[in-house]
């Protein structure tokens, strides 16, 4: 059954793949983003797109433009997909009034997004599937005259430590250091930290959409090829039964509805370390092939990647390795039905670029300014 369905975050290339598999299934869609010029811009995938307001400037005028656009249009289901997800969240009692949304409130997904708390739900759970990294959650916004003394007496000073905020993305303020050099690191920098063993091994990543604790689709793949620390840009499908078995657990356990993903340390003996979860849309989308499908398990099987961004790695990587690659995986933005979205991928990143040296902040920045959450409005 065609249903009219409303994407936000037209900016990322996970969500336009979204939006090419939902157009496989025959709906209809609609996009609403906060930035003038984005990827899905000019796309013929969609019926209509919408400028609305960013919900970093005023959040209770994003819900209205919402629903607005839902009332407008006989919206059956809204799917937020980047980090404006959580303001969708902060507004969902008011928008599934209207429709469906594919996101849970937000005191629940702060749980999950929260790096520090994500791993408090874990503990004592879980056990014959992974291990849980050791992790210390650090609140230097307090700036106690103390503040050096009680770090100290939460690390080791001579072991190895990964320091990022409890609320970040793209891999950025990630630190890499021993205790003793972590204390003063932290100490006059204020805000939440969260500080874990150092675990050496392959990144591996995760995602699924689930719907009242029943996993309907899973996909998983190795953090080979990124953007910096932050974004995968290549997407090969990984089979690990303990992986996806956590998933299902995790899902199951907590009755999650909505796009759920996670990040993994995998040790060279196979012991799984979970170590933060994103409650959104991620790259993992990108592996299911585009098919019609009915209602039954989905795992994603399709080697892709964003091709122009692969391009980079042909200048420090191996060159004949990189490009073997490049030809057996089939690029995520590339549509010969909507090719106007590939070369958008160009004016929309320079825009970014354009924007980011205005408002003198890196292009990371950029990308979610206007949308990113930072714990706000949560108990």
């Amino acid at each position: 059954m065609s249903i009219n369905i409303l994407l936000t975050g037209g900016r990322a290339p996970a969500t336009y793949y979204f939006a090419r598999l939902l157009n496989e299934q025959g709906h209809q869609l609609f996009m609403a983003e906060s930035l003038p010029k984005h990827l899905c811009m000019r796309s013929n995938l969609f019926k209509k797109s919408f400028l609305v307001t960013a919900p970093n400037e005023n959040r209770d005028e994003f819900v209205q433009d919402l629903i607005n656009i839902i009332q407008d249009n006989n919206i059956d289901l809204v799917i937020p997909t980047c980090e404006e997800v959580f303001h969708v969240a902060y507004g969902y009692e008011k928008i599934s009034k209207y429709c469906s949304v594919l996101c849970e409130p937000l005191e629940k997904i702060n749980t999950f997004h929260h790096k520090g708390l994500f791993i408090e739900t874990l503990n004592g759970r879980f056990q014959e599937f992974v291990h849980i990294p050791h992790t210390v959650v650090i609140d230097t916004n307090l700036n106690t005259s103390d503040t050096k003394t009680i770090i100290e007496n939460q690390l080791s000073l001579d072991n190895e430590y990964v320091c990022k905020p409890a609320y970040s993305r793209f891999g950025t303020e990630i630190a890499f250091m021993k205790g003793k050099n972590l204390v003063e690191y932290i100490s006059t920098r204020n805000n939440i930290w969260v500080v874990q063993e150092k675990i050496s091994g392959k990144q591996i990543c995760t995602y699924a959409i689930s719907d009242k604790g029943k996993m309907k689709c899973y996909s998983a793949y190795e953090s080979n090829d990124t953007v910096g620390l932050g974004a995968t840009i290549y997407f090969e499908p990984l089979q690990n039964e303990k992986l996806e078995q956590f998933v299902k657990h995790y899902i199951e356990e907590y009755e999650y509805t909505g796009q759920i993903a996670f990040d993994f340390i995998m040790k060279d003996n196979g012991e799984i370390y979970p170590i933060e979860c994103n409650p959104r849309t991620t790259s993992g989308i990108c592996m299911f092939p585009l098919a019609k499908y009915d209602d039954t398990y989905l795992v994603g099987s399709e080697t892709t990647m964003v091709g122009l961004a692969m391009l980079q790695t042909l200048f420090f990587k191996n060159i004949f390795k990189q490009i073997g690659k490049m030809i057996k995986a089939k690029d995520i933005i590339w549509n010969t039905k909507d090719h106007i979205v590939f070369f958008d991928q160009l004016s929309s990143f320079l825009y970014m670029l354009k924007e980011a040296k205005r408002r003198k902040i890196s292009s990371y920045q950029m990308s979610t300014i206007d949308i990113e959450w930072n714990g706000d409005l949560v108990e």
